[in-house]
């Protein structure tokens, strides 16, 4: 299970039915819910070793020039 750095809390609906209120702060999420909150909400980034990736989304590489 990744853990992430939340900075602003979020709900998140576990199996779509059961909502979950995660609070600010390392969490130990599922892999959806760090997607979730990474990639879709932009409220946490992953801790660790796991932040590997850096560079941002879309960032277009340096040309080969």
């Amino acid at each position: 299970m990744p853990t992430i750095i939340v900075t602003k809390p979020f709900p998140f609906a576990v199996d779509g039915n059961h909502v979950v209120h995660i609070e600010a702060g390392e969490q130990e999420v599922s892999e959806r819910c760090a997607i979730v909150a990474v990639d879709h909400l932009k409220v946490a980034a992953l801790a660790g070793k796991e932040a590997v990736n850096d560079r941002p989304r879309g960032s277009k590489k340096p040309s080969a020039r």
